[in-house]
């Protein structure tokens, strides 16, 4: 008898055991599960970003040249490895230019990127395509490569280019001097992440509320430094914008240790490119 109760207190004991365990399996719910998007942002110069998601890549205003010393821009050696298009910039499959500035683009080192890569594509405005047509000597060999978007400001252009999902958004530049120029923006989604980037546009509630950004719900958002430091500039990126993670651009390289520690201050959860090939991974 006083075996046979102690394994009835036994098999009591087991059983609590084992509900107590599936109560806490319960409340603490399954394991999380930490997924990667294997996308991979590379700092070119100023606002040039190389974004790399497996075997398909795209270059956004990073194909420029020396231009002045307030300017970032690529060094010879990488400059040469872009417009050549050799590893690890051979998988590049649309090239995006925002606008005409030279801190942002350069017509020949565009054409020799297109000529020396045969899958690349480049999108961008008139103003874009005429300087590379009209500077790029062999501009017949890459002209069926080259896509011409009409400029309208606030407007939205949705394109597909080699499988790759993207919206051209019509901005205006920053300063009334500069109101001639044709500024674009553009959305990339890439594995599922939608990642912008706005040129040189002008921060103001006009250019940005029309194009309903909020509800593309932009993962990263790649904006020049200056948007980030006012109070006021933050609440219109914020209300008109909210990406989920900022990237700030287009440092000088004089000031991006004091840039760097303004927008850490300013926010915090901000990143800034500043180092020349530094990588950030989404």
């Amino acid at each position: 008898m006083k075996i046979a109760g102690s394994l009835s207190l036994l098999l009591v004991l087991f059983i609590s055991s084992l509900c107590s365990s599936g109560q806490r399996s319960h409340s603490a719910g399954p394991e999380p599960t930490v997924t990667k998007s294997g996308i991979t942002a590379t700092y070119i110069a100023n606002e040039g970003v190389l974004l790399t998601a497996g075997d398909k890549q795209v270059l956004i205003d990073a194909l420029h040249r020396e231009y002045k010393p307030d300017y970032a821009f690529p060094p010879p050696a990488l400059l040469k490895s872009l417009e050549s298009a050799v590893a690890p910039y051979d998988q590049i499959r649309l090239i995006l230019v925002t606008h005409l500035h030279l801190d942002h683009f350069h017509p020949v080192s565009v054409g020799l990127h297109l000529q020396n890569n045969k899958h690349a594509e480049l999108v961008s405005s008139d103003q874009i395509v005429d300087g590379v047509k009209k500077d790029f000597t062999a501009f017949a060999e890459i002209e069926a490569r080259v896509k011409r978007v009409p400029y309208q400001s606030k407007t939205k252009v949705p394109l597909n280019i080699s499988g790759i999902k993207l919206t051209c958004l019509g901005l205006k530049h920053a300063s009334p001097h500069f109101n001639w120029i044709q500024n674009l923006g553009y959305i990339v989604e890439l594995n599922g992440k939608k990642f912008l980037h706005v040129g040189d546009a002008d921060l103001t509630v006009d250019n940005f509320a029309s194009l309903n950004l909020i509800d593309e719900r932009i993962d990263v958002a790649f904006l020049p430094y200056w948007f980030l430091l006012s109070a006021s500039d933050r609440k219109i990126v914020e209300t008109y914008i909210g990406p989920k993670q900022v990237v700030a651009v287009h440092v000088s390289p004089a000031n991006a240790a004091t840039v760097s520690a303004q927008v850490k201050a300013a926010s915090p959860q901000a990143h800034t490119f500043t180092r020349i090939l530094e990588t950030k991974e989404f």
